[in-house]
């Protein structure tokens, strides 16, 4: 299954993160230690920290001046980095007792770090109104210990396809309606074969976690169970892995070689993004971006299924998250900065998609008007396969976050054939378990 080219997640460091049950053991009082917004000694000074691109760094620092020039009394600072580094300075400063009050945070890690009391309660703060956000997907932050994420948006899994290299390689529009993987294998390998230099039809499978879980939720069945632990099953993976090697011997995928570069490589590097790959699974938010970098106009399909009459797979994936610190001094402030950002359509005349449809109803009807006909898509993507999305999966247990590179490196081993499927299909589950088991 085509890998989806998000940056690769980095496993949050055990050492770094080893201190958190020690630094957060009394946090439950900590954080109400920061009263109100502000205080006799001056405004209430918030960190805020994310990851991205230049262009979401930019528009969120407009986001913190207007919010300090319009609260005096709270003033915001920024922090960010790129996701390579994001992770394990965040892990480092948590660690040490030093995290930023307001965090952006990932569906991954958020188990990992709410699990070790570094997160607070979300529900315990007042002035935060969550009433315009469906209560499936605000659910999606939620432990069963408490709400420790804010959700910023919703993605979903789709197709991206590129009409202009199907037209040149005098193929149709493929119908998803009712497509299955064959399918897509068929049409990837009518691309391929059509003889247009350095085009293939479709990337290459077998490398990721979110088309894996895809497979796996169209299959009835999941990679963790709602307690945390590991329950994917092993012959899945091999008929996983059996697949996408059939789709490499079809000559519809593009080369390994390649697409192992691709795998870690940035957005813009992408086959999609590079205008040679015709179809390739992404999240919907991502078509933006690509279209962008592409210069094509580009259109989102539904994914393939097992099954024509099947279970789609499809969910809503939180875009990311909106966390606070157990430890901040300030959480009423905290509460006032996530209500603007989740709240505010001033902050969404910024935000718009790019970090996920936005979640809030309100909000997402309020930039409608104003999205470009790519941006448009995106959001209607996310009505129209509303009535086929199933429930969120369970969130990732602590100790899972590195499985992206886990499946890459056995995915990798699988198709240079370096190793069996099912040989690495035990490998793999066995890893994984262990990395939860100890975590």
């Amino acid at each position: 299954m085509p890998s989806t080219p998000s940056p690769a997640r980095r496993s949050v460091s055990r050492r770094a993160f080893g201190g958190l049950a020690a630094g957060t053991a009394a946090t439950a009082g900590l954080a109400a230690c920061g009263g109100g917004s502000g205080s006799g000694d001056g405004p209430a000074q918030l960190r805020f920290t994310w990851w991205g691109s230049d262009a979401r760094h930019g528009y969120t620092q407009q986001i913190i001046d207007a919010f300090n020039e319009e609260h005096p009394d709270i003033q915001v600072t920024g922090e960010f980095a790129e996701w390579s580094g994001y992770w394990d300075r965040l892990a480092t400063t948590v660690a040490a007792n030093d995290a930023p009050d307001i965090m952006q945070m990932d569906a991954i890690y958020l188990r990992s770090y709410a699990d070790r009391g570094a997160l607070l309660d979300l529900s315990t703060l007042g002035d935060l109104d969550t009433s315009g956000i469906d209560a499936e997907a605000l659910n999606t932050g939620d432990t069963g210990e408490g709400l420790f994420g804010l959700v910023t948006g919703l993605n979903a899994l789709t197709i991206i396809t590129n009409p202009r290299l199907l037209e040149e390689t005098g193929q149709a529009l493929p119908d998803d309606s009712s497509w299955t993987w064959d399918d897509y294998v068929a049409a990837g390998a009518a691309v391929s074969g059509a003889g247009v230099p350095d085009v293939y039809g479709i990337s290459t499978g077998g490398m990721d976690e979110i088309t894996l879980q895809s497979w796996a939720r169209q299959r009835g069945e999941a990679l963790y169970s709602p307690d945390g632990e590991v329950v994917l099953p092993t012959d899945l993976l091999v008929d996983w892995w059996e697949h996408w090697l059939g789709a490499l011997d079809a000559g519809a995928a593009v080369p390994v070689t390649l697409a192992v570069e691709e795998a870690t490589a940035s957005l813009d590097q992408n086959g999609m993004a590079l205008g040679r790959t015709a179809m390739a699974p992404f999240w919907n938010t991502q078509l933006t971006a690509l279209a962008k970098l592409s210069g094509d106009p580009l259109t989102l399909l539904r994914p393939p299924r097992q099954d024509p009459a099947g279970s789609t797979g499809l969910y809503y994936k939180p875009s990311m998250f909106w966390s606070a610190s157990a430890r901040t001094r300030h959480p009423e402030a905290c509460a006032v900065f996530l209500d603007h950002l989740v709240n505010s359509t001033d902050v969404a005349d910024l935000m718009l998609t790019e970090r996920g449809v936005p979640a809030n109803s309100a909000v997402r009807e309020h930039i409608t008007p104003q999205l470009d006909e790519t941006d448009t898509q995106v959001v209607q993507y996310i009505d129209d396969v509303a009535g086929v999305v199933e429930e969120t999966p369970p969130s990732a247990p602590a100790g899972a976050s590195g499985i992206e590179e886990i499946v890459r490196r056995y995915g990798t081993d699988v198709l240079f054939r370096r190793q069996e499927p099912a040989a690495a299909a035990q490998a793999l589950v066995d890893e994984l378990t262990a990395s939860v088991q100890s975590a």
